[in-house]
């Protein structure tokens, strides 16, 4: 995609030119009944101020029963029943979410990711996880993680979302993650079913010139 790509995709949104755009997009829960946001998405954008958005994208398994709504100031939007999830990615200058599978197709965007997850100890014994995505570790986790609200708030205020820590562990997240998710995958996998050579593609995890 292109940034005039983004760019209309932002205006298609009604994310207002300069702002900071948030994606908060978690999960399913099994033990819940409905969408239970784990934030309250209007005391977050009045925290934070003028300049984010944010938008609010309840898991598919809620469709338009979530019941998510966004505000008149356009401070909080509605992205349950966009169409494509991609674009929304496309949009956002942040992903905020919790045990998204989302996570590994955002951290191919190279965009900070905060990881929100006050219910974790709940969620790991319910549903199993493969690795602690809470543990701080490269690799594990992809940037930083908050239990609270006030925690949210201040990842934003200090900066801490896109400082140089916060990118290290975006990076080494990528490098476990998604090495093979340079724009030729599908094409590597379509040649090799087909016996054809794929000579002339970029070797998995290469990065792209310039």
């Amino acid at each position: 995609a292109t940034a005039e790509d983004t760019a209309r995709i932002r205006a298609g949104l009604g994310i207002a030119e300069g702002r900071t755009a948030l994606l908060y997009a978690p999960t399913h829960r099994d033990y819940r009944e409905g969408f239970v946001p784990d934030l309250d998405p209007e005391r977050l954008a009045r925290e934070l101020g003028p300049d984010y958005v944010l938008l609010v994208r309840a898991h598919y398994f809620y469709g338009r029963s979530a019941g998510a709504t966004g505000t008149a100031d356009g401070r909080v939007l509605d992205v349950t029943a966009h169409p494509r999830v991609e674009e929304l990615c496309l949009a956002a200058d942040a992903l905020i979410t919790d045990y998204s599978s989302l996570t590994f197709d955002y951290a191919c965007l190279d965009r900070p990711v905060v990881v929100h997850a006050p219910d974790w100890d709940a969620y790991r014994e319910a549903r199993g996880t493969y690795f602690d995505l809470l543990s701080g570790r490269p690799g594990d986790t992809p940037g930083p993680v908050t239990t609270t609200s006030d925690e949210l708030v201040e990842a934003f205020r200090t900066g801490e979302w896109r400082s140089p820590a916060s990118a290290a562990l975006r990076t080494a997240f990528r490098e476990r993650f998604c090495p093979y998710d340079d724009g030729h995958a599908a094409e590597r996998v379509v040649r090799r079913f087909f016996g054809l050579p794929c000579s002339g593609l970029p070797h998995p995890g290469t990065p792209p010139p310039g």
